[in-house]
């Protein structure tokens, strides 16, 4: 064993980590496991530092023990070593990370994931003779694991399974409905093998902003019910969002196969999230609303906008900690508290309670344009009115998520959500005293349907019913629509077949404006930082003209 991980157990033994008494000297124990996503497929451990929320993640964690095997079998720890990325690199880095930070108790990671492997087959404990013997391979694993830490005196616990796996069941219809029956006799069979009966899992979403949320759409959906459907036979197994967090893309401008690096580090906080809520260590909440009534003068009227849409709408890869860096807009990355704002971020899973000052509130540390649209707003309007934003989006959602009627994958739904959200503002505001009156609908052209082409061919169409079913159900005909394009650097492709029918559209309808973005900055992906700041005020600027 080297000595850096002996010293360690000493240390573990001795219940003291960062130089401080543990608060518990149980060393907790999780296991990792999973398919490509879990090993970390396409995850660069040199680009972490890239990601401004993740500067110095990649670092070793001398307080963190770490046994894995991966792959063929190929990378292998062969006993307890520092937590460190490898050349890619899963959700146990920040996992790990977020968790030290904290709780006091000293932890421990056990890894074993391979790419393309299924429930069925792979990781059946019940047909070694099919497969890769996963299951096998992966309790050998951590019973040699536990059994080095009992030879070192180590007290600790197994705490829980992290898992993210369900790709290939996912894509073969011989397999899909199985997939819940298959994952019970898993998680039974791994719980009695480790004499842990309350052994927690925590499932991961197989994301649905991949290209198999397009492409595989039903297979997909049938999948989300098979998990459903073992997550509510029982208790100990917990459910964990992933369809917002960031997901690569590929050259050609197709949603990726994997997270990729920010994806990863993103997920691995995902993880330690739901961990931390279940053992009563969350983040500190923060009561953003306001305290004393609304900071408008009565009878003053709101003028209220809303802001819907998914990737740039969201704000995915611009950076809140950046905001300083850029000249005239350091002071949005404060609290507005003379505009008004409620959201609804990633489909729900983050969401106002009330009214807050219109601020930065993404847990992933990204903004949309709603900052530099409400600022501009609030210098160019009458100072007697208020300006109130609501902002609904859901990074990755596709076109059949907004259908007016929904769609076969019902959890995907978003219209009635959106339309209830809306009118509960409208009816806040009214119950508080205030004259509302509803300006705008500002809406960010959807990047996965320009990229997919049975999405872009229809995105035009699809649009129409959506802006005629708002009008009718908000009973407001004449509402104004604000689409903004795709960038033409931007790598989808149909941009420009997508962008030339939604200005068609825009010539039959007087009350919907095209706002052009092909003079904005740029990145890779998406906006960015700068170029989200200055949407924003292109997106004002367009409304200011036509009222």
């Amino acid at each position: 064993m080297k000595p850096i991980v002996s010293l360690l157990l000493v240390c573990l033994l001795a219940c003291m980590t960062n130089g401080s008494a543990c608060a518990e000297e149980v060393t907790r124990v999780f296991l990792f496991a999973g398919q490509s996503n879990m090993v970390g497929a396409d995850a660069h451990a040199d680009r972490i530092n890239d990601y401004p929320n993740f500067k110095g993640a990649g670092e070793p964690q001398s307080d963190v023990l770490y046994s894995y095997i991966l792959g063929n079998g190929d990378e292998a720890s062969k006993g307890w070593v520092l937590l460190k990325p490898l050349r890619s690199f899963g959700p146990e880095v920040t996992f790990a990370r977020r968790v030290r930070q904290q709780a006091q108790f000293p932890i421990a990671v056990i890894k074993s994931a391979v790419g393309g492997t299924t429930v069925a087959s792979d990781w059946n404990p019940d047909a070694p003779e099919k497969g890769q013997k996963l299951y096998p391979r992966t309790l050998k694993l951590i019973r040699e694991s536990l059994q080095e830490l009992d030879k070192r005196g180590v007290r600790y616990r197994l705490e829980a399974v992290m898992w993210h796996q369900g790709e290939n069941d996912m894509l073969d219809r011989k397999l899909y409905k199985q997939y819940a029956d298959g994952l019970t006799k898993l998680v039974a069979r791994l719980r009695a093998d480790l004499k842990a009966p309350e052994l927690k899992w925590y499932i991961a979403e197989v994301s649905e902003k991949g290209i198999w949320g397009m492409d595989h759409r039903d297979n997909l959906g049938i999948l989300r019910q098979q998990q459903e459907q073992a997550l509510k036979s029982d208790p100990l197994l917990r459910w964990v969002p992933t369809s917002h967090l960031a997901f690569e893309v590929m050259g050609s401008g197709q949603p990726h196969y994997h997270f990729g690096t920010q994806g990863q580090l993103q997920m691995g906080e995902a993880f330690a999230a739901a961990y931390l809520r279940d053992i009563g260590k969350p983040p500190a909440a923060t009561d953003r609303r306001f305290k004393s009534g609304l900071p408008i003068a009565k009878p003053a009227r709101v003028r209220l906008f809303v802001l819907a849409g998914q990737r740039n709408m969201e704000g995915e890869d611009s950076f809140v900690s950046e905001i300083a860096q850029q000249p005239s807009y350091e002071s949005l990355a404060k609290d507005q508290n003379n505009v008004l704002f409620r959201y609804s971020l990633g489909g729900g899973v983050k969401s106002s309670t009330g009214w807050e000052p219109l601020g930065p509130v993404d847990d992933l540390g990204n903004f949309g344009p709603e900052l530099s649209f409400g600022a501009s707003l609030r210098k160019s309007l009458d100072a007697k009115e208020g300006v109130a934003i609501v902002k609904f989006t859901h990074s990755g959602a596709q076109g059949p998520d907004w259908f007016p009627n929904g769609s076969a994958e019902s959890h995907r739904n978003l219209y009635s959500k959106f339309i209830s959200f809306i009118r509960a503002a409208q009816d806040d505001l009214k119950q508080q005293g205030f004259e509302s009156s509803l300006e705008g609908i500002f809406w960010h052209t959807g990047e996965n349907d320009t990229y997919f082409g049975p999405y872009a061919q229809n995105n035009a169409k699809w649009m129409k019913q959506l802006i005629d079913q708002t009008r009718a159900d908000l009973k407001l005909p004449d509402l104004a629509w604000f689409i903004s394009e795709q960038h033409k650097n931007a790598p989808w492709r149909n941009i420009e077949s997508v962008n030339t029918a939604l200005n068609e559209l825009a010539r039959t309808d007087p009350r919907i404006t095209i706002i052009k973005t092909s003079e904005l900055p740029h990145a890779r992906l998406h906006f960015g930082t700068k170029g989200t700041l200055l949407l924003g005020e292109q997106m004002a600027d367009s409304y200011l003209k036509k009222r």
